[in-house]
């Protein structure tokens, strides 16, 4: 009994602490419980405002236009050079020390100053040349007045006939004399004009290959001139697509990340024995490209057949491949993988996962990810159009 009576009595001295650890773990409890709901309550003003945004977020709109069937010439990619029709390395056409050269990178017009070489010694030759002439048209003049008076003897036969002979063949060596001298200095002013050398064309300078103070040579390369607006695009065709060319049709280009129409300007009526290849120059005056850039082409390789078109705007081109968007059954963007062929107008010839009818992206697909969702809106000006959720 005094036992039981002991465990049941609780000592005075401990009971404080007991009420002061069950107010902390009451503290506790309600601290956790008030940063959860606060959690919770952040949780859920991120998610309306993620919702918000989303909601504002304005939809893009693509058209789209329908996949079909022509009769097009099947074609060839081939790799192919921009080239300018006039590149020439122009020349000194005299000796003597460099004064002025144009520099690398300068734009000249036709009959521009490129260089100047030093053309004091032919002033000089120029200079002692008319003088000469002076000399020898004073003795024309002289003999010419001889004769004259040999000639009044003669008709009174004061002089003997072979003094009026000699005056005669005299006179004439003398003209022959200043002739001859006009034809130097006519030389020599040439040669003082071929000091100065100007672009035959008008061009850039792409090389300089000498420089001021330089001793020149007849013959040296002073510049490289090339001209930057008739430019061509050179391509090494197969032989066996030579039947297929027509002057003046226009084919596709590929450049970078673009798709060019060009005409067919001209090609070389003979081939290369060792590659089979000839050569194939299309028209690309006022394109913005550098000659030395590198492009592919595609050239009609066989007669015309049926082919799958899509609109040119529907290319997306990348730099390891093109494709266009289509949009299936789900209403969901696609991605196919294309070969581009043909151009025809505004269409293409592409080879691919397509058939006829198929909906392509045209515009608005460069934000369009493939498998995005679409709706379709019917727009008489835009044609068909899709907002992007």
């Amino acid at each position: 009994m005094n036992n039981l009576m002991l465990t049941n009595v609780v000592p005075s001295n401990l009971t404080p602490a007991r009420n002061k650890s069950s107010k902390v773990n009451l503290y506790s409890s309600a601290l956790i419980t008030f940063t959860f709901i606060s959690a919770i309550a952040l949780l859920n003003i991120c998610q309306k405002a993620n919702a918000a945004e989303t909601t504002e977020k304005p939809a893009h709109l693509v058209s789209v236009e329908s996949v079909k069937k022509e009769q097009v010439k099947p074609s060839i990619w081939l790799p192919a050079n921009v080239i300018s029709r006039k590149n020439s390395p122009i020349s000194a056409e005299q000796t003597g020390q460099l004064l002025w050269i144009e520099d690398v990178g300068s734009q000249v017009k036709k009959g521009q100053l490129l260089a100047q070489i030093d053309d004091r010694h032919l002033k000089l030759q120029l200079a002692r040349q008319r003088a000469q002439v002076k000399q020898h048209q004073a003795d024309v003049d002289y003999l010419t007045g001889q004769k004259a008076r040999f000639l009044k003897l003669r008709e009174k036969n004061n002089s003997a006939l072979s003094e009026y002979e000699r005056v005669n063949k005299d006179l004439t060596i003398a003209i022959n004399e200043v002739a001859a001298l006009n034809i130097s200095v006519e030389q020599t002013l040439l040669s003082l004009e071929k000091t100065v050398i100007r672009a035959p064309f008008s061009g850039n300078i792409s090389q300089r290959f000498a420089h001021i103070g330089e001793l020149i040579s007849i013959g040296r390369p002073l510049v490289q001139l090339i001209d930057t607006k008739n430019l061509d695009i050179k391509i090494a065709a197969p032989i066996s697509i030579a039947p297929f060319l027509q002057r003046g049709s226009k084919v596709m280009v590929k450049w970078n990340q673009n798709l060019l129409e060009l005409p067919v300007r001209t090609w070389s009526q003979a081939g290369d024995q060792a590659s089979r290849t000839f050569d194939v120059r299309l028209a690309a005056d006022g394109v913005a490209m550098l000659a030395g850039t590198a492009v592919t082409v595609s050239l009609p390789k066989q007669s015309p057949k049926e082919a799958i078109l899509v609109p040119r705007d529907a290319l997306m081109l990348r730099e390891n491949e093109t494709y266009v968007l289509t949009i299936d059954n789900d209403q969901q963007a696609q991605k196919v993988s294309v070969l581009v062929g043909q151009g025809v107008n505004r269409w293409v010839s592409v080879t691919g996962a397509l058939s006829v009818n198929d909906s392509v992206v045209v515009r608005g697909g460069e934000r369009l990810q493939s498998g995005e969702k679409v709706r379709f809106i019917e727009d008489k000006k835009e044609g068909l159009v899709a907002n992007v959720n």
